[in-house]
């Protein structure tokens, strides 16, 4: 498992590039005013706090046992699964409807909030390789990344192949989901700025 250090470091320098550079260009052409500040430390607030809740029961055992014990497990519910991650995009969606007041950009917040989430379950797949993604369905962990830790000799040529592809495939759709959703929130390439209707 990465560190929570590692996952805010990945997720400031692999999902959110494109928004600080598009927020950074409206700065410096003096497009940006109070709200949009707002706007940009509600982005960065979700998308960090959600790319660290997979671990939100690290944080449990350590308030209330004074100790970190397991991370991937509240009771017998596994945090780092899709049904958990689902939690993420209904929060995500509840906090924009309550600052955007528009149902089209809170449903944009709460799919950032899904896919930050969801790269902190590959990240912690490409460590270690024990997510059980599928539960209730599948409850045994398993790895998306299985090519990473053997070569096409042993797995088989096609299956080494169909691994790699759905390593590749998970990433990619995370990395496709954040970008639609910033960009529909205005932190494309060029920062739209904010407008509360």
């Amino acid at each position: 498992m990465p560190y929570p250090p590692v996952h805010l470091t990945l997720f400031v320098l692999l999902l959110v590039p494109i928004a600080l550079y598009g927020f950074a260009q409206a700065v410096r052409q003096g497009k940006v005013q109070r709200k949009d500040w707002g706007h940009l430390l509600l982005l960065l607030a979700i998308g960090g706090f959600f790319s660290l809740f997979p671990d939100i029961s690290a944080v449990w055992n350590l308030l209330v046992y004074g100790k970190l014990g397991g991370h991937c497990m509240i009771g017998s519910f596994p945090t780092h699964s899709i049904l958990f991650s689902i939690i993420a995009i209904v929060s995500g969606s509840l906090i924009g409807m309550l600052v955007y007041k528009q149902q089209n950009k809170a449903l944009a917040l709460g799919l950032f909030a899904l896919a930050t989430t969801l790269f902190h379950l590959l990240l912690d797949d490409l460590d270690d390789g024990v997510i059980t993604y599928l539960y209730p369905v599948y409850n045994e962990p398993f790895s998306l990344f299985t090519f990473l830790y053997t070569n096409p000799a042993n797995m088989g040529f096609l299956n080494y192949a169909f691994a790699v592809a759905a390593g590749v495939f998970s990433f990619a759709i995370v990395l496709v989901m954040n970008y639609a959703s910033l960009k529909y929130l205005g932190f494309g390439p060029r920062y739209v700025p904010f407008e509360q209707k």
